[in-house]
């Protein structure tokens, strides 16, 4: 084409933006990469100090010494056990195995969780793994006592 001549919409669309450098391209790459790492830290962050709710899960003396209950918390969807292994002492655990999420079965006479799934056993006394695939303990929720009621106000941070 010469000098003279119009210019035509095929010419203006060959490239109207400059090229990005290679330069250019790893500063967006770079920026790009900050960002999402930014983003997956405070992702962390906020999952780590979920607030659960205080929740009247049950009723002293409602459940006899030795006794268990079978309550949801922190949803409805998210069965717990609530234990009475001694006359002044609760203690409760989720009722989902860590394997793979199937519900557990409390055994009084043998003082375990057992899971039929995989054969994941737990201790009754504080939720550790004695036997089977399961790679954590069960979750253990944090009680109070507020009057005659039974609280649940979250879980047991694991180390």
């Amino acid at each position: 084409m010469s000098q003279h001549e119009p210019h035509t919409t095929e010419n203006l669309t060959e490239s109207s933006a400059p090229p990005v450098s290679r330069r250019g391209f790893a500063k967006y790459l770079g920026i790009g990469a900050v960002v999402a790492a930014a983003a997956a830290v405070i992702a962390f962050f906020r999952g780590r100090d979920q607030a659960y709710p205080v929740t009247t899960i049950g009723q002293i003396d409602e459940i006899p010494v030795g006794g268990s209950k079978v309550f949801a918390y922190p949803q409805n969807d998210r069965p717990c056990f609530l234990l009475r292994p001694a006359e002044d002492r609760y203690i409760a655990f989720s009722r989902l195995c860590t394997h793979h999420g199937c519900p557990t079965f409390f055994q009084p006479q043998e003082n375990v969780f057992n899971c039929p799934c995989h054969g994941g056993v737990f201790s009754a006394q504080d939720g550790r793994v004695l036997a089977g695939p399961p790679p954590k303990p069960l979750p253990q929720l944090i009680l109070e006592t507020r009057g005659n009621a039974i609280v649940a106000l979250g879980f047991v941070k694991s180390a």
